[in-house]
């Protein structure tokens, strides 16, 4: 099983190169230090005029990211999952591990769980980072044994 990111930042080592992107594959992005993140409203990606989708298009392809708005999700419920989603992430890598998305007998980690990007090749770059993923809808589908006890909060 690979090391999770949390234990290679712990070690103090240089990353791995599978975490390093190559020279020629880096995307420069230079902005001013006040720019705003992309901001697009859900609610209006379906209009007719299509400018909501065209913003969508726009912040996707120069940020890869925008800030979702209108998604009528109530603040509460961000700022829940927000919450608990930090605390399992500050518990111990043991405890963390308990839900790991490694596919016994394998070494490819399944999507469900806890662990790092599924490797499709020997040369892909690794995002740094460590993740939970879970299904969430439909209920009948969800997999309890990668849904955390810790935090208690979390169920």
């Amino acid at each position: 099983m690979q090391q999770r990111v949390q234990e290679l930042a712990m070690d103090g080592q240089d990353p791995p190169v599978t975490f390093i992107q190559r020279e020629p594959d880096r995307h420069i992005v230079v902005l001013s230090p006040r720019s705003p993140i992309p901001t697009v409203d859900l609610g209006l990606v379906f209009e007719s005029d299509g400018g909501e989708i065209g913003k969508l298009k726009s912040a996707l392809q120069s940020w890869g990211l925008f800030q979702a708005i209108g998604h009528g999700i109530p603040n509460s419920v961000l700022d829940e999952v927000r919450n608990i989603t930090r605390e399992f992430f500050k518990l111990p890598v043991e405890e963390k591990q308990r839900y790991s998305n490694a596919i016994e007998g394998g070494k490819e980690p399944g999507l469900e769980g806890y662990g790092n990007d599924r490797v499709a090749s020997e040369d892909q770059i690794l995002d740094w980072s460590d993740r939970l993923y879970l299904l969430v809808e439909p209920e009948n589908e969800r997999k309890p044994n990668f849904w955390p006890e810790k935090p208690s909060s979390f169920s």
